[in-house]
């Protein structure tokens, strides 16, 4: 899913929730976060044949049906 779309969805988020974190500062260092730790970690597993790029885009059942099939492949 790309930024802005994750954005969206977390702003809907703390609408609808009221969680008082889902604001678009919180969000933006969030995904600095994610940007500078967790997606390099990426690497490592491309290395080893275990990543599988998964669109996030779609209903939640469209979605889990893709992410299970990635699972399969990789297990």
């Amino acid at each position: 899913v790309d930024e802005q779309e994750l954005i969206n969805r977390l702003l809907m988020r703390g609408k609808t929730s009221g969680r008082s974190d889902d604001n678009l500062e919180t969000i933006q260092k969030r995904l600095d976060v994610y940007r500078k730790q967790t997606k390099p970690v990426t690497d490592f597993y491309k290395k080893n044949g275990k990543y599988v790029a998964v669109c996030g885009i779609g209903s939640r059942d469209e979605i889990f049906g893709r992410i299970s099939r990635a699972i399969d492949e990789v297990i």
